[in-house]
């Protein structure tokens, strides 16, 4: 569960955005010459949102301002504490075989491990390997063949430490999110 928002983390996106007016700016500026925590949130918000092309006060937002914040809020990274999400639009995959891209998610060198997304072209085939650790494969999409072994959405399988499988192959296309070492 994310943690609540502060008070003060609103106020000062609010005094950086320039929402605040009267006594409530005046009241924010004269904390801002003896609170840290508070100069160091408003200046987090300044940078984030700097380069927004605020309406003129009294004026009106230009078409898209509000869209143009949720994308600057996602290019800097603002998400739920403790949290990382990775747009699909920016999705980096690479090509690992003829047929065969992999995306990675996320890399626990802690544990040597990695989870990737890999996707499959139809008719594609991935090389026989072997196993250093416990390999986890859920197809999400589509279908997966191990020599006789056939795989569809929604199935699990996991080769075990020091195993071999045949080479994977896929008649139609499959996407299969994959738990395994980084030395694979």
């Amino acid at each position: 569960m994310s943690e609540p928002v502060k008070p003060d983390d609103v106020l000062s996106a609010e005094y950086a955005l320039g929402l605040l007016r009267g006594e409530a700016c005046a009241e924010v500026s004269a904390r801002l010459e003896t609170d840290e925590d508070l100069r160091a949130s408003v200046e987090f918000w300044q940078r984030a949102l700097g380069g927004i092309d605020a309406p003129e006060e009294g004026g009106e937002a230009p078409p898209g301002l509000f869209d143009s914040i949720l994308a600057r809020i996602d290019d800097e990274g603002m998400q739920l504490p403790g949290t990382r999400t990775q747009r699909a639009e920016a999705a980096s995959w690479r090509e690992i075989s003829p047929g065969v891209t992999s995306r990675v998610l996320h890399i626990d060198r802690a544990n040597n491990r990695q989870s990737l997304l890999i996707r499959m072209a139809p008719g594609a085939v991935y090389h026989s390997h072997a196993h250093d650790a416990d390999e986890e494969a859920f197809v999400v999409e589509g279908d997966l063949w191990f020599g006789d072994l056939s795989l569809g959405p929604g199935d699990y399988h996991i080769a075990a430490a020091a195993t071999r499988h045949p080479p994977g192959r896929t008649v139609g296309g499959c996407l299969v999110h994959v738990v395994t070492s980084l030395s694979h």
